[in-house]
This record gives C-alpha cells, structure tokens and sequence, in this order.
C-alpha cells in the first residue's frame, strides 16, 4: 500500500510540471473546456426551449444553464481578438455539440453569441431577465438558421 502511494504522489507531481511547461496548452484547454461547458448550457437550453416553447429563469436547470452561457459570452467577448482562443472554444463547443453544434454551424454559433447585447444574468432585476431570456433565445434560434455559416 505504501509504494502505491508513492507512485500515485510521483504521478501527481509528473502530472503538474508536464501542465505548466506547456504554456499555451494551458490556455488552449480552458477555452476547449469554456467551448464544451457553453455548449451543453445551450443544448440544455434548446432542449428547454424545444419542449416548452420559452426560456424559463425561474427554473433552475435552465437558470443554471444561461449562467453558463453568460460565463461563456463574457469569455469569448474578452479573447475574441485572439484566433487561437476561438479555435479553441469552437473545438470544444463541436465536441459538445452532440450533432447540434457542428463545424458547419459553430462559427455561426459563435458569432451570433458574440453580437449578443443584454446577455446579463441578474436575478434581483426583471429587465434584466427579460434581455437574457430574448438574448438565450436569439443564440438557440441560431441552431436552427443558416447551419452552413
């Protein structure tokens, strides 16, 4: 049991220093991560949409889930500038996109996430609900429109 723990502390430690010498890795993979995160919230999201017919923020599983798309807005509005970032976050929102968000819609995707405005979730103010839920759904509208942009 002792070189068990050992060897699983080596691995740790192996494990550690192989993350920080990649650098830019790094960064490639939280925007993977900030890709596959954002897009299951929109497939929640779609799928809440499609079933209902409307974006409900007093839900929780759908309140939850335009958090995450708001974190996800913010994110790739701050490093939209950097192509890298959006390689990055595209490839991880297709390997999420469980056929829904492909590579012939993502870019479409997330240029529609980028022209957003009112993508502020606030839950002590309706106005603001009322522009995340009408920005939610002009991003889940955009699934369903011109796929091959």
């Amino acid at each position: 049991m002792k070189r068990f723990s050992i060897i699983m502390m080596c691995l740790v430690a192996l494990s550690f220093v192989s993350c920080s010498s990649l650098g830019s890795t790094s960064v490639d993979s939280a925007a993977k991560t900030q890709g596959r995160n954002t897009a299951n919230a929109i497939i929640t999201l779609y799928n809440s949409y499609r079933n209902t017919g409307t974006v409900s923020l007093s839900n929780p599983t759908d309140l939850t889930a335009a958090l995450m798309v708001a974190t996800g807005y913010t994110n790739m509005r701050n490093n939209r500038e950097s192509a890298e970032y959006k390689k990055a976050f595209a490839a991880g929102m297709v390997s999420a996109g469980s056929g829904l968000i492909t590579t012939a819609n993502v870019d479409h995707i997330i240029n529609t996430m980028n022209n957003l405005t009112g993508l502020n979730v606030n839950a002590s103010t309706i106005s603001n609900n009322v522009g995340t839920a009408t920005a939610i759904i002009q991003l889940l509208q955009a699934l369903g429109t011109n796929q091959a942009n």
